[in-house]
């Protein structure tokens, strides 16, 4: 059996792509309590070295490894999505050419989180989390690096790294 599948009906499973993939990302770093799905660690008791520990019992470089993580696979899942829409398009289609764009938009904002993340953690001393949405961009620092010096640095960086493009930069400490 034969399926036409015409430019608006692709358009559409594109947008409606992106808006799930939108919804996903602001829901998943929207609340600290639900950041990691499952995780039922309890604080390790050994640990008395002095190193800041999470409630979950995860340090400063767990936690961000496991966020990094959690954000690349979402991501991930989200371009092997766009990425089948543009196979399944008609090369010149509108449907292709917005898929493509979103791909180069994604894949110009991991680049972007990374340089932020190097040249933030290079300037502050301090490892980080940088995660680009719509129209603004979030920085994650551990709680002891977080003062005015440090957020105004920050600041510059992200204003570096990606111009005017974002309006809003939220610097915020690791729960």
């Amino acid at each position: 059996m034969h399926i036409l599948i015409g430019k608006k009906q692709i358009l559409i499973a594109v947008l409606v792509a992106a808006l799930g993939l939108a919804v996903f990302i602001n829901w998943y770093y929207s609340d600290g309590t639900r950041l990691f799905p499952g995780s039922s660690q309890q604080q390790n008791d050994k640990s008395s070295d002095g190193a800041a520990q999470y409630v979950n019992g995860l340090t400063d470089e767990e936690y961000f490894a496991t966020v990094r993580m959690n954000r690349d696979s979402a991501r991930g899942e989200a371009l092997e999505e766009l990425q089948a829409v543009l196979a399944e398009a008609v090369e010149d289609s509108d449907a292709a050419s917005s898929t493509a764009a979103a791909i180069e938009r994604m894949s110009a904002e991991v680049k972007m989180e990374s340089d932020i993340e190097s040249l933030v953690a290079g300037r502050i001393g301090a490892g980080c989390v940088a995660v680009i949405s719509d129209n603004s961009v979030d920085v994650v620092v551990t709680k002891t690096a977080l003062n005015d010096g440090n957020v105004l640095a920050i600041s510059d960086v992200v204003q570096q790294v990606c111009g005017d493009a974002y309006e809003n930069v939220r610097v915020s400490a690791a729960a």
